[in-house]
């Protein structure tokens, strides 16, 4: 009887467990994000930003940071056509910071206190001519936020923020092609 009990126990028990589900986090590739052709015989990539550390900045805790995607993007997805003429994009603020808020809407049993993930780019865009001549310039400038739970896995942490670079990248390349299309669009082909 006892054996009986014990083996419907341990079946039960191994019936009952579930597969824990990992998530993989997501992978970006800045080849797949949309490309932008400029008349442009060259194109320069400045990186003026100077990340500040602090308590909130957390471009060095994550492994593609958005300096290097927004600098990746632009080397690869802008790409020259022309002869003559010269762009000069300057990259002066690509910060993503993590603080602490309070969850104001909270229900009953849920966390009081959550993170708040806010991500800003702020890029400006020069084309000279063969002269050295300034003919249009715009600065181009995105704010993209998101929230998670306190205590979660450093993992579902890293989706949250792949997915933040994603969408913001997303937001810029859109941003990026209005600005251009306004004051550089005799320039351009998308």
């Amino acid at each position: 009887m006892y054996l009986k009990n014990s083996l419907i126990l341990i079946l039960l028990i191994i019936i009952s467990c579930q597969p824990v589900e990992i998530l993989k986090p997501i992978e970006i590739d800045t080849s797949r994000f949309e490309k932008i052709s400029i008349n442009a015989e060259q194109i320069q990539v400045n990186n003026k930003y100077n990340s500040v550390f602090s308590k909130s900045n957390i471009e060095d805790q994550i492994k593609k940071s958005p300096i290097n995607l927004m600098a990746e993007w632009n080397s690869q997805n802008i790409l020259k056509l022309g002869s003559e003429n010269k762009l000069v994009i300057n990259i002066l603020d690509a910060s993503i910071k993590k603080t602490e808020i309070m969850n104001i809407g909270a229900k009953k049993y849920e966390e009081r206190t959550i993170f708040n993930y806010e991500l800003f780019y702020l890029v400006e865009y020069e084309l000279y001519d063969s002269s050295g001549f300034l003919i249009a310039n715009t600065t181009v400038e995105t704010l993209r936020s998101t929230t998670s739970q306190k205590y979660i896995s450093l993992n579902e942490t890293e989706i949250i923020i792949n997915e933040l670079l994603i969408l913001a990248m997303r937001d810029y390349i859109n941003e990026t092609k209005n600005q251009l299309s306004i004051y550089m669009g005799d320039y351009l082909t998308f």
